[in-house]
């Protein structure tokens, strides 16, 4: 899926400051930026004053040294480091990941958040055959496929289980829809959505695709950070 976005992320800088706000979190702090990508949101979170760092698989996206060669599924980062993991729009197309929320759980210090950006489906229940070439019915996805980096189907219900598994709390969520929609308009009339963007974006409709901001805290002794 991750091939598929154009840009940054829906809603871009005032989303990062949107997931922020939601948790009632303000510099100073150590924030971990996993799937940082050009690494936008760590150059805005320094600006902010945050001791910020960013990690990706592909490096060479980030026009600076605000971004380094890390997976998020094997942090490059001892236990109990950070104050605040970011993850926008990152995990469900991470490759593992319930991988990656363990992994976010490990760095962070005790009282630690979360801060998580991604989409989700209304309808999850088995939408057809796979999107292949010999497919008779092809626009539809199947069960499996909608499930993309998480064991199962992408509902609502699929991420809390995963976070509930990995050891955090939900603090805070916000339903954030509305930009993924602003996101696909804007990229068609930029002219910067290449066919595969667009095919993704008119599968996703058809399975209720939403966007959503949760806040995801690490219990301890501190409170919230």
């Amino acid at each position: 899926m991750r091939e598929c976005m154009i840009g940054s992320h829906p809603g871009g800088r005032s989303l990062t400051e949107r997931l922020f706000a939601l948790a009632g979190i303000g510099p100073p702090g150590r924030v971990l930026d996993l799937g940082a990508g050009t690494g936008e949101s760590v150059r805005y979170l320094m600006e902010c004053g945050f001791e910020a760092e960013g990690i990706d698989l592909l490096t060479g996206k980030a026009p600076d040294r605000s971004v380094r060669f890390g997976d998020m599924r094997a942090l490059p980062f001892p236990d109990e480091c950070a104050e605040v993991c970011l993850a926008e729009c990152s995990v469900s197309g991470c490759g593992d990941g319930p991988a990656a929320l363990g992994e976010a759980f490990r760095v962070l210090r005790p009282g630690g958040s979360l801060l998580l950006s991604d989409v989700f489906f209304h309808h999850v229940e088995n939408k057809g055959p796979c999107m292949r070439e010999a497919c008779s019915e092809p626009g539809l996805w199947c069960k499996e496929e909608l499930s993309f980096s998480m064991p199962e189907p992408l509902g609502m219900e699929c991420w809390r289980k995963a976070w509930r598994d990995a050891g955090f709390v939900l603090k805070g969520l916000a339903d954030e829809t509305p930009l993924w929609r602003e996101f696909f308009l804007e990229s068609l009339w930029n002219g910067n959505a290449d066919p595969a963007c667009v095919d993704f974006f008119k599968k996703a409709g058809r399975a209720g695709c939403g966007y959503f901001l949760a806040w995801l805290w690490k219990g301890g002794d501190h409170g919230t950070v």
